[in-house]
């Protein structure tokens, strides 16, 4: 039967009771949609299922700032795409003085606020917000007097870069965020509505026939730099004063730091992509970047011309006195290029690399008084998996030779925390204090401790970590302090999941700190009142607790109409590789499911996707309202597998039509061994990289009885130079194409040369001219403003039309790279219903 619900668009009241730490209150529950017994998940579950946004306590401890967001359907207005729901978020205040309250209110509007930010006192709160014009504004809410007043006239990025927000305080009163030229949008929201604002100007033009609409790309014509088209703006959060610290650009996840005293700011400015040498195109990924510190005062910024081309990754690092800033470089844009770290003087003065010879940095660190830097060494840099060790540098004399602080641990710390006399770490199973200035190492676990498995608070979001973050685990989104200061007490987390807040004093003290409930994760914690705040986001709803030695209050409560749903079962098969290796795979199995009962599999591709435990697949979770969902196949009665595809080593990886298929066929049949598969019916979806794995398939293996490919392309060769359709109606359109996906080793495709050098090899890997091996019915589900472009689903769809076999089409207008960055919840709706349609007439047994 085909899923027909009407979207819910009512908002379920979330009510929660807020109560001191002593003693514990009750929360109000919502509640539940309606009574009866446990049903199958259904669309109006997904639509009004809220999500916890960013947790951030206040300096003080005493209130914490909450994002909440709203449903799907649960906004009146659509049509720009923010980040990850946020459009559609409230900020929601948590205190001693009475219950929860929502302090923006969106849902009357349809607004969105989002991105919170405390000033040093706790007295006000800076946040983002879609209120007040079309754009994404600063506003300030006030503690005391709950009034909330918006700070900029025209728009600011607020989206968060690698290491915390663009947004910052610099004291009680100031705060600083990047702030749009008049005529432009924040990202977030210009990235969007651009070209739908100006191609029907352009379109109106034709019609009048008075104005040429020619947009002029000539190759021959010398490329300049982008505009610096934003302004650090310095608001007065009190008396709304601004003052302009210069132009800058920081583009999609540029740099914005202040110094802990306030008085410099140092921001990381892009520039636009590498100049085309001879007229030759440049990809966007190819971009320069200039340093540049301005004073908070005002003025024109210091651009710093001896660190080529800053990292906008690699979060730029002040020491506490705002004397130096650590930063990381590199020659040239290019990826392979290595990145050196540069110690720079901000009164002027020249730049001192670090150890370029010796070291390519990866993260920066300040640690007492000590330039920190973690990296791999240079003879070792294309290894991957070469060790990331930490090496201080004498600040002194930063040309000395830098001495390695973590050499002696089997597995070097991923991450540091600047503590009282050193940073902390944790290595071997234990946490260590070490102290910079003599490579000495404390060990600080008490006796009988469990052995530590990583830090859970304070994190680095420059990172890259294996897997699932701590922090992810509560069903909140990780809002970690800046690291340019002291941290009294650090959490740590054990190998079974075990907390312990970490006090490294003279006498250290690691003391248990306990969860609220089995599926809570750290979402945030106070140092100062040593207050701890936990989430969880389990089948049956999404809950919110403040704890302070080790009691707990529950202080918020979402989602309670989850706890009707029947929650499908979910299991880990283990399979062999194409090299023989073991691999982990994911399987959902419907809410009904019984030992020894098959169903039909629908297995969910995604070339490079590995999977360890299930916490890597939060498609699966009941309490989830991403777009990527997949509980609407498993309350159908469908299984759902979600195998590990490694991307595998040498000539193998440009080969990428083919290299996917076997340890997908092998989890297949893993699954069939399993007993929960039905060998005869079969089927395969995949989104982006996954849709091209679908059509892969597809001309290789006639066992899938249907096929779902959602925003893909079939042809390598036509897609190779089309436009990312976003921004075709901007002057650089040219910068914005396929080759960054198809071409560079670094992306899933990985071909590795254009075309025209090496042919045959796009001819091998598109699926499009192997069509007419395909015998399996194809449903092509796309977006038409993607930028995967639409066109190639066209082409796949003409393909087999052609030949008579079993293809359907459905284009949504105006949508973009679907679902993940779908925006329409009518369109989610009814690619629902198509899955299912295509999935019921294609596999045996299906009602027609």
């Amino acid at each position: 039967m085909v899923l027909r619900v009407k979207l819910a668009l009512s908002l379920l009241t979330a009510a929660a009771l807020v109560g001191g730490a002593s003693p514990p209150a009750s929360p109000v529950v919502e509640r539940p949609v309606a009574a009866g017994t446990a049903r199958p998940f259904a669309m109006q579950d997904f639509m009004t299922t809220k999500k916890l946004g960013q947790v951030v306590p206040s300096p003080d401890g005493k209130a914490v700032a909450v994002v909440v967001k709203r449903g799907p359907s649960e906004s009146s207005r659509y049509g720009a795409s923010f980040v990850d729901g946020n459009e559609r978020a409230d900020i929601w205040i948590v205190d001693g003085q009475g219950p929860a309250r929502d302090v923006t209110h969106g849902a009357k509007d349809g607004t969105g606020h989002y991105n919170p930010v405390w000033s040093p006192d706790g007295r006000m709160l800076a946040f983002a917000s879609t209120r007040g014009g079309d754009d994404v504004f600063l506003h300030v809410w006030e503690r005391e007097t709950g009034e909330t007043r918006k700070l900029t006239p025209r728009g600011v990025q607020t989206m968060t870069n690698a290491s915390g927000y663009l947004v910052q305080w610099l004291d009680e009163r100031r705060v600083i965020a990047p702030m749009v030229n008049a005529g432009r949008w924040a990202l977030e929201y210009g990235q969007w509505l651009e070209a739908q604002r100006v191609a029907p100007k352009q379109w109106a033009k034709v019609e009048k026939g008075k104005e040429a609409t020619a947009s002029v790309l000539d190759s021959s014509t010398a490329q300049g730099e982008d505009k610096l088209d934003e302004e650090i703006a310095v608001i007065d959060a009190v008396t709304g004063k601004l003052t302009s610290a210069g132009p800058a650009r920081t583009y999609t996840a540029g740099n914005l730091v202040a110094d802990p005293t306030g008085r410099l700011i140092a921001r990381v400015d892009d520039l636009g992509p590498t100049p085309a040498v001879a007229g030759q195109l440049k990809r966007v990924l190819e971009r320069r970047t200039q340093l540049a510190i301005a004073s908070a005062s005002g003025g024109q910024p210091r651009v710093v011309t001896e660190v080529p081309n800053p990292s906008v990754t690699v979060q730029p690092r002040w020491a506490a006195d705002g004397s130096r800033l650590l930063v990381v470089g590199k020659t040239t844009p290019e990826t392979p290029d290595p990145f050196t770290a540069y110690l720079v003087p901000s009164a002027g003065g020249k730049a001192t690399p670090l150890a370029a010879d010796r070291l390519v940095a990866t993260g920066l660190l300040w640690g007492a008084g000590t330039p920190l830097v973690r990296g791999v060494k240079v003879k070792d840099a294309a290894n991957p998996a070469a060790r990331q060790d930490w090496w201080a540098f004498d600040p002194a004399d930063p040309a000395a030779a830098p001495r390695d602080l973590t050499s002696r641990f089997k597995v070097p710390p991923l991450e540091l925390v600047p503590v009282p006399g050193g940073v902390l770490g944790v290595a071997d199973g234990r946490a260590w204090l070490i102290d910079p200035r003599t490579g000495k190492a404390r060990d600080l676990n008490a006796g009988g401790a469990a052995p530590l498995a990583e830090l859970a608070w304070p994190l680095d979001d420059g990172v890259k970590r294996n897997g699932v973050r701590p922090t992810d685990r509560g069903g909140a989104e990780p809002a970690n302090p800046r690291l340019d200061r002291d941290f009294p007490v650090v959490l740590a987390r054990d190998t079974k999941g075990g907390l312990y807040e970490l006090a490294p004093g003279a006498s250290p003290v690691l003391t248990p700190l306990p969860l609220p409930h089995p599926e809570a994760g750290v979402a945030g914690y106070s140092p100062a009142s040593r207050t701890a705040v936990f989430g969880a986001g389990g089948d049956q709803g999404t809950a919110l607790w403040t704890s302070q030695a080790g009691r707990h209050t529950q202080r918020l409560s979402l989602n309670g109409h989850l706890a009707q749903v029947t929650p499908p079962k979910r299991e880990l098969i283990t399979y062999k590789g194409a090299d023989g290796e073991k691999l982990t795979g994911a399987l959902l199995l419907p809410p009904d499911h019984r030992d020894g009962q098959r169903h039909p599999l629908v297995v969910n591709v995604y070339g490079t996707r590995i999977v360890s435990t299930l916490e890597d697949v939060p498609e699966f979770q009941v309490n989830n309202p991403s777009y990527l969902t997949l509980q609407f196949l498993a309350a159908e009665g469908y299984a759902v597998l979600v195998p590990s595809i490694p991307r595998p080593q040498g000539k193998a990886a440009a080969e990428p039509m083919t290299w996917p298929t076997k340890p997908i066929m092998n989890a297949v049949d893993a699954a069939i061994d399993e007993g929960v598969a039905d060998p005869k019916r079969l089927a395969v979806l995949g989104h982006s990289f996954g849709s091209y794995n679908v059509h892969s398939l597809v001309t290789q293996t006639d066992r899938f009885k249907a096929a779902i490919a959602i925003s893909g392309f079939s042809d390598v060769i036509s897609s190779y130079g089309v436009f990312d359709s976003r921004f075709r109606y901007t002057p650089r359109a040219q910068e914005w194409f396929a080759p960054a996906y198809i071409e560079d080793p670094a992306f899933e495709f990985g071909l590795g040369k254009p075309p025209w050098e090496d042919p045959q090899r796009y001819v091998r890997n598109s699926p499009l001219l192997h069509a007419g091996k395909i015998k399996t019915p194809v449903l092509m589900l796309h977006g038409e403003r993607d930028y995967l472009t639409h066109t190639g689903s066209e082409e796949m769809y003409t393909a087999l039309a052609r030949q008579a076999k079993k293809v359907r089409l459905v284009s949504y207008w105006g949508e973009a790279h679907m679902p993940y960055s779908m925006i329409s919840p009518a369109n989610f709706q009814s690619m629902i219903e198509q899955e299912l349609d295509w999935l019921r007439l294609n596999l045996p047994g299906g009602t027609p």
